[in-house]
């Protein structure tokens, strides 16, 4: 699948199954069938002036996946709260995130890595992540979140299976940083605790 999504205000671009949906402040993203598999391709770009932008549910990226994602977004006030990612066992990801604020805003990112309600452990794949957030055109944040095999298991590196990011852009270009190292089981009421979002 590759799919293609331009949203400029409230004018909407798509080649693909990709679509977006606003209601109230509220944009959402959609995939109809909320995976990612073999060699799929998303591209995302998003302009407007202020809002939330979240996706319709968990993403679940698939064994044996060669998945590409790029998403970048500019807004004055931005709150980007996508669904956590889940990883299945032997998936392999490259996603780039490029986000731009003249304002103010919050990103929460999550990744789980395998699906423990399943009892599958995450033992082999390739995921990278880089997410970079511009202030005023400026570099501010540049966060990898990047995993080879099991070495997350390492005390050192993780240890667990989910991650939860959270940055807080000041106005001003100031900005504050939290990463929580958890469960599959904690990770979904932590992401909604951060984002206020029940669906």
């Amino acid at each position: 699948m590759r799919g293609l999504l331009e949203v400029k205000n409230s004018l909407i671009k798509r080649n693909g199954p990709l679509s977006f949906f606003e209601s109230q402040g509220l944009g959402i993203l959609v995939n109809p069938s909320e995976v990612l598999a073999n060699n799929d391709e998303v591209k995302i770009y998003i302009e407007r002036d202020k809002g939330i932008i979240t996706d319709q549910a968990y993403t679940k990226i698939l064994s044996r996946s060669n998945v590409r994602i790029y998403v970048k977004i500019m807004a004055n006030v931005l709150y980007y709260f996508p669904h956590p990612i889940i990883f299945y066992n032997k998936a392999n990801a490259k996603i780039e995130t490029e986000i731009y604020i003249n304002d103010f805003g919050k990103i929460v990112e999550a990744y789980i890595l395998g699906r423990k309600f399943h009892n599958e452990e995450f033992k082999e794949g390739d995921i990278k992540s880089i997410t970079k957030v511009y202030y005023k055109e400026r570099l501010l944040i540049y966060d990898i979140f990047r995993v080879k095999n099991e070495d997350y298991k390492s005390k050192n590196i993780m240890g667990s299976e989910a991650l939860l990011t959270v940055l807080d852009i000041k106005n001003g270009g100031e900005y504050d940083f939290k990463r929580l190292i958890t469960s599959s089981e904690k990770i979904d009421s932590l992401w909604r605790e951060e984002t206020k979002i029940w669906f």
